[in-house]
């Protein structure tokens, strides 16, 4: 068959390649907007909601899916994609080391919650608590490398879509006839509302800085109600912010006040500011991903509501959903 795929993130990208597993021919629409959701995304891959210590829905499973997939582009690319640097939490008191010794003990988190390991000169904190079986995507370096493989082996088209039309056998989008059509637009969701349904979204808008420091020498990411990560060897990623009722685009002076105040807490060393970016995270007002194909068109699908942890779940459910697809 040949799909049309309507937009280029996480989703969009995962769904390009468990069809093209499955032996699908592909034509990929997308403007490649440098502020989506999945461009700002900072690709943490992390098992736990580190807020309250707990597992993430399925985590073990997604987990395991989504290395397995990353592996696997890794090989294919020849790229180097995955950090498998370790997330570290900040714990600020006795109180807090005992509770992370303690969860540490609890099957059913003692392969994430690992040993609280001695704090660094940059961070105020008691001791760091070791996230195990945390990863880090370089979502732009993922993205830039789909979109090469889409343009070289594929088709790649950098255009709006203005006009869609489907039908039990064919899809027409842009004036181009095709077999199928799999709907990954994120928070504009158009064409997919249009065929499908209106979607319950709860959008959170999420801010971040990247940050230039000479003083601070930290190869792990840092977590303590907002991220302090390593880009290069002076600049750091902070974020992101999570706000479901200031929507307003573009980045905002509260949120840079905010992650440079829960930043203050605990970062010590000077820096200077160098881009402030912000994004809408397409999240569901049920806090669910939203996946399937259309009852009267068998050849229509959509995945969306991926939310802020797009990078762990965007693997599994895309195969699980061309897995559903009755060819």
């Amino acid at each position: 068959m040949h799909f049309a795929i309507i937009g280029q993130g996480l989703a969009g990208s995962s769904l390009a390649i468990e069809a093209d597993k499955k032996g699908h021919d592909i034509t990929c629409f997308d403007l490649s907007n440098e502020n989506s959701a999945s461009r700002v995304a900072i690709g943490i891959i992390n098992p736990l909601v580190l807020k309250n210590r707990t597992l993430f829905d399925k985590s073990e499973m997604l987990l395991s899916n989504c290395l397995s997939y990353y592996n696997r582009i890794e090989k294919t690319f020849q790229k180097s994609l995955l950090s498998k640097n370790h997330i570290r939490e900040v714990l600020f008191n006795p109180s807090e080391v005992s509770n992370w010794n303690s969860l540490s003990k609890e099957s059913s988190l003692e392969k994430y919650i690992g040993s609280i390991e001695t704090t660094h000169k940059s961070l105020s904190a008691l001791g760091l608590g070791c996230v195990k079986n945390s990863l880090r995507l370089d979502v732009k370096n993922y993205l830039q490398v789909i979109r090469t493989w889409l343009s070289e082996k594929h088709r790649l088209q950098e255009e709006d879509v203005k006009n869609v039309f489907v039908s039990k056998n064919e899809v027409i989008v842009n004036g181009q006839k095709f077999d199928g059509l799999l709907l990954a637009e994120g928070l504009i969701a158009k064409w997919t509302q249009k065929i499908f349904r209106p979607l319950q979204f709860s959008p959170t808008k999420g801010e971040g800085l990247v940050i230039e420091t000479t003083n601070t020498h930290i190869d792990f990411p840092v977590h303590r109600n907002t991220f302090l990560i390593k880009e290069n060897e002076n600049r750091y990623t902070v974020g992101a912010t999570f706000n479901r009722k200031y929507l307003q685009t573009g980045p905002s002076q509260a949120g840079k006040d905010s992650l440079i105040q829960e930043l203050s807490y605990w970062f010590q060393d000077d820096f200077k500011i160098v881009h402030h970016w912000s994004g809408l995270r397409p999240t569901m007002k049920d806090r669910k991903i939203c996946f399937g194909w259309h009852k009267e068109f068998p050849n229509v699908g959509f995945l969306n509501g991926l939310g802020s942890r797009g990078a762990m779940t965007s693997p599994y459910y895309s195969s699980l959903l061309l897995a559903q697809h009755k060819s």
